[in-house]
């Protein structure tokens, strides 16, 4: 047997993203612990938000264009889901379960971290009286540090996922639909980590037992 080290075990875009083993602990290596840290905590906290008076009537002023032209976002969501699991394939020339699971977790994580950090913290917070504009950057904010602490992310990452929201809050405050943000941040967190926890492309795994 050979045993599996660092660049064995993580795929190249996690060993891109991640920090070696620090305080905040291992890399992670296993969908289990992404879930755990960081996928668990959000369900969490998007449905603690729900429970807020005023967040299912905004929730549903954000859905109002999917709710219209339910038709068309269905196959617009088709279409792009569809490129995605072609993507997957283009990139290692393979496609199983796990890998098509892995885009169907992101789209689930799209839409809880698109409720929460661009919808419900900025405009629940606006309706507590803070400034919107504050709301908005505090949020993305805690976005980037959240991916420090959750998923162990290098810095510069981090800094690059506040700005990555601040962009898609922007396009939220011009459209005010969910589904369109929901839509851009899936397919940009799929490029960015096209794999599954564990999972290098055959090249770098092939030859290990």
């Amino acid at each position: 047997m050979i045993p599996h080290n660092d660049a064995d075990t993580l795929a190249p875009s996690q060993r891109r993203l991640q920090r070696p083993p620090d305080f905040t602990g291992q890399r992670l290596r296993t969908f289990r612990a992404v879930f755990l840290r960081h996928g668990l905590p959000g369900v969490l906290l998007a449905g603690l938000l729900l429970l807020h008076p005023h967040a299912l009537p905004l929730l549903a002023s954000t859905l109002s264009g999917l709710l219209t032209a339910p038709l068309f976002h269905a196959a617009l969501g088709s279409l792009l889901f569809g490129a995605l699991v072609a993507y997957a394939w283009i990139i290692d020339r393979r496609l199983d379960a796990r890998e098509i699971g892995w885009i169907l977790y992101l789209l689930a994580l799209s839409i809880w971290e698109e409720w929460a950090f661009r919808v419900a913290l900025p405009y629940l917070g606006e309706a507590h009286g803070v400034p919107l504009g504050i709301a908005v950057v505090a949020s993305n904010v805690l976005f980037g540090v959240i991916h420090y602490f959750t998923l162990r992310w290098k810095c510069q990452w981090c800094l690059v996922a506040a700005l990555g929201g601040l962009a898609l809050s922007r396009q939220f405050g011009n459209h005010f639909e969910l589904a369109l943000i929901v839509g851009l941040h899936w397919v940009a967190t799929f490029v960015n980590t096209p794999r599954p926890p564990g999972r290098s492309a055959p090249e770098l795994s092939s030859g290990i037992h």
